[in-house]
């Protein structure tokens, strides 16, 4: 999993960093990357905020939305998030600490630990094509016609004893 430590970054505002994202090919749960996920990810902290920008390239498999064969399809994708920053009272260390506040359920923070995996997966999913072709000629499944002299007689169907229920 790819995993950036931002506590030095979170704590002192101004600070920026950029990390070069070079992650082998995985599969998650929505997403089945099928080449290297690269890509330069910068983290600012603005003193309120911490923002996360930058591009990533990967190829990821989708199935065809016509013949339903597994097409590569590339990914190009821009990284644009922001977290606000709140400063808290440490009772125990008597300072203050600051910390990262999710609006939403993202789920991209265990601590001060930024889980770039959640993002890039996001990212990715808003860059897919909704219907991706294996090829823009794709006729689809092949439908197979029966000739009339060398056709199979039907299969009794599962549902015909059921019907006659109907009948009566």
């Amino acid at each position: 999993m790819l995993r950036f430590d931002l506590a030095e970054i979170i704590r002192t505002p101004g600070m920026h960093h950029t990390y070069k994202v070079n992650e082998p090919p995985y599969a998650d749960e929505d997403v089945e990357y099928v080449s290297p996920i690269v890509g330069d990810i910068t983290v600012t902290n603005t003193g309120s905020m911490l923002l996360v920008r930058g591009p990533i390239k990967t190829t990821i498999a989708m199935d065809c939305n016509r013949c339903l064969e597994t097409v590569r399809v590339p990914i190009e994708a821009d990284i644009e998030e922001q977290f606000d920053l709140q400063e808290m009272d440490d009772s125990q260390h008597h300072d203050k600490v600051t910390k990262v506040v999710e609006e939403e359920n993202i789920g991209a923070f265990e601590d001060k630990i930024l889980l770039m995996d959640v993002l890039i997966r996001q990212a990715t999913i808003l860059a897919e094509p909704l219907m991706p072709l294996c090829r823009e000629d794709c006729p689809g499944i092949p439908v197979k016609t029966a000739d009339a002299d060398t056709a199979e007689p039907l299969k009794k169907s599962p549902f015909s004893d059921l019907s006659k229920l109907l009948e009566e």
